[in-house]
């Protein structure tokens, strides 16, 4: 499997070291996952991942994504790694199920997709996005504002500027770094503008996997909210989904706000293990995209996305698709 480490290395610069696995771990497979692939560690840049490589004799067995997903699931419990599927011949709508699902993926000389390493590449149109530079905080608050409270295209960055609470300047470089991602464009001289050419389902889709979790740290307390914080964590997946509400009460604050009422003694105690009601300090304002009291579908989804509970994994992804874009 030399070639795989070739690949990585001529298209994204990525060396790594393929190992033999060992008894122990495929003992622990269900037969019919044990005789369907080759298997293989793949280290890279001091991540692990087993390495599953479709049988060149059975690529023209049908599978679906699903299937695979379901697979990687069952893999990850038992070896507790992330599994890379090396596959040939799958369909593009397959490949775009996958990626919706984000399975990483290898088809040899065809497309890359590592979202655990936050890459993506498609050889077919020379298209390479080394994604470990995530959407700065500002850059991402702009975007969720577009996307779910009013859209941007139509203002000059002064306006958006005085909608948002961000400098000129601030502005500017977040219209940069979005050009530069290929998430919108620039036009004008004087009053310079957004344009997005993609409608806001599409925006999402390319912009999601360069998101991060607005959560900088969560702490506990006795002390319970007021009107100016957002409903957050299972309260709000209790108000989107269909998940039942646990009673844990949740709220999302902006870290500047935050830190304002804890040097004004707001809360009697803080603690990062137990207490009565949770505090999430955010990377940036959860107010801005406030939605009737609780934090916006988009962010929940971004706080939620890798929790390993199947309920909660399902609910999410239904409030995307059955929600958020249900208009689209």
């Amino acid at each position: 499997m030399d070639y795989i480490l070739t690949y990585l290395q001529d298209t994204v610069g990525l060396s790594g070291i393929i190992e033999q696995t060992t008894d122990d771990i495929l003992k622990k497979f269900p037969l019919y996952l044990r005789h369907a692939y080759k298997y293989r560690l793949l280290k890279i840049d001091g991540y692990s991942f087993l390495l599953v490589e479709e049988i060149k004799k059975n690529k023209d067995i049908s599978r679906t994504a699903g299937e695979l997903k379901r697979q990687n699931k069952e893999l990850f419990q038992h070896t507790g790694l992330s599994s890379v599927f090396v596959l040939y011949n799958q369909s593009p709508q397959m490949r775009r199920n996958m990626i919706k699902d984000r399975i990483n993926f290898i088809i040899p000389d065809n497309q890359l997709y590592l979202p655990d390493l936050l890459i993506s590449l498609k050889e077919s149109n020379h298209q390479y996005y080394r994604l470990s530079e995530q959407l700065t905080p500002s850059a991402q608050l702009l975007l969720l504002f577009h996307l779910q409270v009013e859209r941007l295209k139509d203002y000059s960055f002064k306006e958006i500027s005085r909608k948002i609470g961000y400098s000129p300047k601030t502005i500017t470089k977040v219209a940069e770094e979005l050009e530069e991602k290929q998430l919108c464009q620039i036009r004008g001289t004087k009053e310079k503008k957004f344009v997005f050419e993609k409608n806001n389902k599409q925006l999402w889709l390319m912009a999601e996997p360069q998101m991060q979790s607005p959560i900088i740290k969560t702490y506990f307390t006795s002390t319970d909210a007021d009107e100016r914080f957002c409903k957050s964590g299972d309260m709000a997946l209790a108000h989107y989904t269909f998940l039942a509400d646990t009673g844990k009460k949740s709220y999302a604050l902006y870290k500047s706000e935050f830190e304002e009422l804890k040097a004004a003694g707001y809360w009697k105690y803080l603690d990062e293990i137990e207490g009565d009601f949770q505090i999430e300090v955010w990377k940036y304002n959860p107010a801005l995209l406030n939605n009737n009291g609780y934090i916006d579908p988009l962010s929940l989804y971004l706080c939620y996305r890798k929790d390993r509970n199947e309920r909660v994994e399902a609910e999410i992804k239904n409030l995307i698709t059955d929600k958020v874009w249900s208009e689209e």
